[in-house]
């Protein structure tokens, strides 16, 4: 049986200036959710979402022709976590989220964990701005010059068997084949690609991938 993509764009609600960003690289064929105060962002690009999610303790109750789920302030996940689970929950296997990184770090942090509930289950999540993209390896991955440099970071949980292959540092420039990463592990900061892609792979464990601009 053929795999169905089906994707979904998350609009989260922490400050933007790069509102070109999301113009230029949504999906508008996608179907989108926005967390709370995301929706004034589609208001200003004149989208209209499919579904808006929040408790509105942000912004004012959106004045929006399409599905509104009201939450409770007081729970235990945040606006944009909802709206994940909620994509997944509506079959949605491909997910990139924007305006998730901003001046509250706990937030930001919170929404980087989305990745680890997406992968959960089975689904590719991605966190984007102008100057970042974040995702998660769990067996091999192709990384291209889309953006200036990519880290490495072992996500959660310690990583065995760590190859690197076309970029500027591999596990041969430290004398190895591979390498192990443990949580507080800083050799795969600031790497960048010198082939024409470069792939990295690991035997155990998952990688948080950073791939950012300057």
């Amino acid at each position: 049986m053929e795999y169905e993509v089906k994707k979904c764009s998350v609009i989260s609600g922490a400050p933007d200036s790069d509102i070109e960003f999301i113009k230029n690289h949504i999906d508008y064929s996608s179907y989108i959710i926005c967390a709370d105060s995301g929706y004034l962002k589609c208001c200003e690009l004149g989208i209209v979402p499919n579904l808006i999610i929040g408790d509105f303790d942000s912004s004012a109750y959106p004045d929006c022709d399409c599905e509104i789920i009201r939450l409770n302030p007081e729970k235990a996940y945040t606006d944009t976590f909802h709206c994940i689970m909620e994509a997944v929950e509506r079959g949605y296997n491909k997910i990139e989220v924007y305006s998730a990184l901003g001046d509250r770090f706990d937030h930001s942090y919170s929404n980087i964990l989305c990745l680890s509930y997406c992968k959960k289950h089975n689904v590719d999540c991605k966190i984007v701005n102008a100057k970042n993209r974040i995702s998660l390896i769990t067996d091999s991955k192709k990384i291209f010059k889309e953006y200036e440099n990519f880290s490495l970071f072992a996500y959660l949980e310690p990583c065995e068997g760590v190859t690197i292959k076309g970029a500027y540092y591999t596990a041969g420039f430290y004398g190895k084949e591979s390498l192990d990463f443990d949580v507080d592990t800083q050799c795969g900061v600031s790497n960048y690609v010198s082939d024409d892609y470069a792939e990295v792979g690991l035997r155990k464990g998952c990688l948080l991938l950073i791939e950012s601009n300057d």
